[in-house]
């Protein structure tokens, strides 16, 4: 699930956004579309802003990577609240996909349950140039002890278009998860960008390295890694991946990951910018 909502810095976020998005006009850049979205989910309830926003091939974590779609349906309306903002977020040059990431609020209806945590989205433009979440895999963790600033609607960092690029996503990914299955610290070490995020479930989001492998160290994630979907930009700069963890004598998958992959041009490494780590509860036992 993407993120299980006087003025929090949520609340005054949208706020301020809310006057740019009064009018029914598709949204032009991410950061847009990500407040479009959240302001949606007040009028339309937060099962209706995700029909509304979500891909129809749409992959959410729940914490098991399942459709969008077909999950967010079989769920039933209700009065429950979220509210969110994007803090970071990346478009490729090619102005085709793109990321967000930034802090998310719940409460239920009946103001028994609450949670929070750190949303991680890639959106992708459709053939009707509207922008829509293809992938939805956030974290839930304790309140940091400062929000993260929130992105202006108009602050979208965008590299230049490149052409010529080399290296599909795919190839970097697979060798991504070879190292990481013998090694994943080491693996996120050549693989990550110096300011990477890892996000698993509560724990703070991790920024750097060395904060990332601590991160790794403290989930019981399984030793083989396995890509099971990656895509990226028209330009080549901007993509990500997803897949399984588990275990050689594991029946199931023990966890499943989320990478968002970046280079500052078509020939230049690839380096991992986030990563969303989902450990899977076992099945239960008849």
């Amino acid at each position: 699930m993407r993120r299980p909502a006087g003025l929090t810095p949520i609340a005054l976020s949208l706020a301020v956004a809310g006057a740019a998005f009064a009018a029914e006009s598709e949204p032009t850049s991410v950061i847009e579309a990500e407040y479009a979205f959240a302001q949606s989910a007040k009028p339309l309830g937060v099962r209706g802003a995700f029909l509304k926003w979500l891909a129809p091939d749409s992959i959410i974590c729940s914490p098991a990577p399942v459709n969008g779609i077909v999950s967010t349906t079989a769920g039933e309306p209700n009065g429950d609240t979220l509210e969110w903002y994007p803090s970071r977020s990346q478009t490729a040059g090619s102005g085709d996909l793109g990321y967000t990431m930034g802090p998310w609020k719940y409460r239920s209806a009946d103001g028994k349950a609450a949670s929070q945590g750190t949303f991680l989205s890639v959106w992708r433009k459709q053939p009707d140039d509207s922008w829509r979440v293809v992938l939805d895999c956030g974290v839930s963790h304790a309140k940091p002890d400062v929000a993260p600033a929130a992105l202006k609607a108009a602050a979208t960092s965008k590299p230049k278009p490149t052409t010529g690029w080399r290296q599909p996503i795919g190839s970097a990914e697979a060798q991504f998860t070879a190292a990481a299955t013998a090694n994943s610290k080491a693996a996120l070490k050549s693989f990550g960008a110096d300011d990477v995020r890892v996000m698993a479930r509560g724990v703070p989001v991790a920024v750097g390295i060395e904060a990332g492998q601590a991160v790794l160290d403290g989930q019981k994630l399984g030793s083989v890694w396995g890509h099971a979907f990656a895509a990226q930009s028209e330009d080549g700069t901007l993509g990500y991946a997803w897949g399984y963890i588990g275990d050689v004598q594991s029946e199931a998958p023990t966890a499943a990951y989320v990478n968002i992959w970046q280079r500052a041009s078509g020939d230049a490494p690839w380096k991992i910018v986030a990563q969303s780590l989902q450990v899977i509860p076992p099945p239960k036992k008849n």
